[in-house]
């Protein structure tokens, strides 16, 4: 019984021995590996009990091509590398807990460029990028850039550029994104073909305008802005009548000179207009209809009439530029006013000692606007100013941007069978429609401002006519194009201002009663002048990334001699050598 024991003790130690042995010769080969393949110890270090290693490559002077074997590993995703990139060797440890940073750093550093088109990551050199000009078109770009965002293979580092009017398409970036926006272009720029007469339908989701008309209401007036559907059906029409969309434009003979026509075969947005025996323009209506559940168009026609729909719409639907206007509404004591040196020939004073100008239209720099509002500012702590509101509005493009603060009451009118009420309106209202330059540097706008208020009696009250009050209005309107960076300062006419005060002796005039012995109230008035001050500051879009662009592809230079100096720079992680090999 005891040798059974003794020998199975043997056997369990020559167990536990091999065991060891074993193991140890697993972590030996996986360290072996790791050195000649770059990669071993990544598959094998579920056996590794340092967790430090898991997920840690290291490279002694390895191409790049092995650092982005590991990182697939990681990602299980395949990466590609160009055989050019492939030259390129690396030297540090790598920490692949972040893969997709160490991804963009080791290309940054290198000067590489990437894509991913949703499966595959593609790694080039920065001079194997292409560019690529296409014949596309304007109707078909929406239809593109959705089919690129839906399918994870838009890259908003090589953003698409689309000139509308030429129906042309630029793209540049790395080989393969250029072949599958060439090839996925081509594809689309092929369009549908069907019969001149076969009728089809077909919609268009619109992304910046508005597919319904839209109202808004100022002072008691509904004002609309005319919708995409509206404009279209308008176009269509006969005499400019909403609701007809069939077009009869009678055929002429086709002139020797295109200049002595503005009817031609060939329409301007490149697709060919048919005429019947009549020489009437196609028999079958257009039909724009809106679908403002999606914002889109719903049009229905021959292949050529839709596609000449979509032409128009994709000329139309452009993004809006923005600008946000920050609105003073200022009083000063007329007094004060002439003091400080304010006058409309163009010349602005501080003191006796500070002096600059503006220009005939009161324009102001940014200088001036400080210098201005801080003299307010200073006025108005002595009572001498009034800023009496700062509203700040956002507004696009050729929209009406609008601050109205306003009163109303009503006048009953009396008729033979019949009363209503008149609403009279009054108070402080800014209307700016911005038209913002290509080039972002001028912003035109058109102003219209209505001041308005009670008007008061000789005795300080509000003066009225049958109990009515009176009320008194000033118009300014006024166009003007200021720069970025300047202000414009509109206004100078005198209004009355009447304050009521209560001056008392300390002490004596706050006891109850006889205090009133010791209190004297007075009525001032005074004469102050209400200026506007518009300071617009046009919004930059940032719909694309520019600093990702930097020292890539669209100048068309090589981004390998632009990151010599990046190299320098050591980190104690990852110490990259970028090493070219012949």
């Amino acid at each position: 019984m005891f040798f059974r024991t003794e020998t199975a003790m043997k056997n369990l130690s020559t167990l536990i021995v091999l065991g060891i042995l074993s193991y140890s010769g697993v972590v030996s080969a996986v360290e072996d590996t790791s050195t000649s393949n770059g990669i071993s110890q990544l598959t094998h270090s579920n056996n590794v009990t340092l967790t430090e290693q898991i997920n840690t490559f290291t490279a002694n002077n390895k191409s790049v091509d092995f650092v982005f074997k590991a990182i697939s590993s990681q990602t299980n995703k395949p990466f590609i590398v160009s055989s050019r990139a492939k030259k390129y060797s690396v030297t540090g440890r790598f920490d692949l807990n972040k893969p997709m940073e160490m991804v963009e750093r080791i290309t940054h550093d290198l000067g590489l460029i990437w894509y991913f088109d949703g499966s595959i990551y593609y790694i080039y050199e920065a001079s194997e990028a292409k560019t690529a000009i296409i014949h596309f078109p304007a109707r078909s770009y929406r239809d593109l850039e959705d089919f690129l965002h839906s399918n994870g293979m838009y890259d908003p580092r090589y953003p698409l550029k689309m000139n509308m009017p030429s129906n042309t398409l630029y793209i540049s970036g790395p080989p393969k994104y250029i072949e599958i926006v060439v090839g996925i272009a081509g594809f689309m720029g092929e369009g549908y073909s069907s019969s001149n007469s076969e009728l089809v339908i077909d919609t268009v989701k619109l992304r910046h305008v508005f597919v319904d008309d839209r109202t808004y209401s100022y002072r008691g007036q509904t004002k609309i802005m005319q919708g995409i559907a509206t404009t279209i059906n308008n176009l269509f029409s006969n005499n400019g009548i909403q609701g007809k969309s069939n077009v009869a434009v009678k055929k002429k003979n086709k002139p020797e000179s295109t200049a002595e026509t503005g009817i031609l075969e060939e329409s301007d947005f490149g697709v060919r207009a048919e005429f019947n025996d009549n020489g009437m323009f196609s028999e079958s209506e257009i039909k724009v209809l809106p679908f403002s559940g999606r914002n889109s168009l719903l049009i229905k026609g021959t292949q050529d009439q839709v596609n000449m729909i979509k032409d128009i719409i994709a000329r139309l639907d452009v993004p809006r530029k923005q600008v946000e206007f920050s609105l003073w509404i200022i009083d000063i004591n007329k007094d004060d006013l002439e003091q400080i040196g304010v006058n409309w020939q163009g010349q602005y004073k501080v003191g006796s000692n500070i002096q600059t100008f503006f220009n005939a239209t009161s324009i102001l720099t940014s200088s001036q606007s400080d210098m201005f509002l801080a003299t307010v500012n200073a006025l108005s702590q002595r009572n001498k100013a009034n800023i009496v509101s700062r509203p700040i509005i956002l507004a696009q493009d050729n929209i009406p941007a609008i601050f109205d603060n306003s009163r109303s009451f009503y006048v009953k009118l009396m008729g033979e069978r019949e009363v209503s009420l008149q609403t009279v309106t009054y108070g402080t209202s800014i209307n700016v429609v911005p038209m913002i330059s290509d080039d972002n540097n001028l912003v035109e706008m058109n102003i219209d401002i209505t001041d308005g208020n009670t008007v008061s009696d000789d005795q300080g009250d509000t003066a009225t006519v049958d109990q009515l009050p009176v009320v008194g209005n000033t118009a300014i309107s006024t166009m003007a194009r200021v720069t970025a960076g300047q202000n414009l300062l509109i206004g100078g006419y005198t209004r009355d201002q009447l304050s009521d005060g209560v001056t008392k002796i300390p002490l004596l005039g706050d006891i109850p009663f006889i205090g009133n012995l010791f209190k004297t109230k007075t009525n001032n008035s005074s004469k102050a002048v209400r200026l506007f001050l518009i300071q617009p500051r046009i919004l930059e879009d940032d719909f694309i990334n520019k600093d990702a662009l930097d020292g890539y592809i669209n100048d068309g230079w090589d981004a390998i001699n632009n990151y010599q100096n990046m190299t320098k720079k050591i980190n104690q992680d990852v110490f990259i050598t970028p090493t070219h090999q012949g």
